[in-house]
C-alpha cells in the first residue's frame, strides 16, 4: 500500500508537476523521485523541516485536485494497460513491429 501510494504521487506528479509552484514540485520531485527525506530537502533548500513539509502537503493536495478533474493520469495508466495487454495477444513478430505503436500509446 505504502509503495502503491508513492508509485501514485510519483505519476501525479509526472502528469501535473508542471502546474505546481517551483518549490512545491522542487520538494516533491527531491522527495519522491531522488528519496531524500525531509530534514534532508530542508538542509537543501536552507529552510525548515516544517517549510518542507507543508510544501509538499499543498502540492499532493494540488496534484489530487487536478487529477480529481482532469483524469489525466488515470487515462494514461489505462493506455498503458490496454498496451501491455494488446502486445500479450501479439506474436514475437507482431511485438516487435508494433512496439512503437504501443510506445506512442503509453507516452
Amino acid at each position: 500500500m505504502f509503495l502503491e501510494n508513492i508509485v501514485q504521487k510519483g505519476e501525479l506528479l509526472d502528469c501535473y508537476g508542471a502546474l505546481l509552484t517551483v518549490r512545491q514540485r522542487e520538494c516533491l520531485e527531491l522527495y519522491y523521485n531522488e528519496n531524500l527525506t525531509l530534514a534532508e530537502i530542508a538542509e537543501y533548500f536552507h529552510i525548515s523541516r516544517q517549510a518542507v513539509h507543508d510544501a509538499m502537503r499543498h502540492g499532493e493536495e494540488q496534484l489530487e485536485n487536478y487529477e480529481a478533474a482532469l483524469h489525466v493520469a488515470a487515462a494514461r495508466l489505462k493506455r498503458k494497460k490496454a498496451a501491455e495487454e494488446i502486445s500479450l495477444l501479439l506474436s514475437d513478430t507482431a511485438r516487435e513491429e508494433a512496439a512503437p505503436l504501443l510506445k506512442v500509446l503509453t507516452d
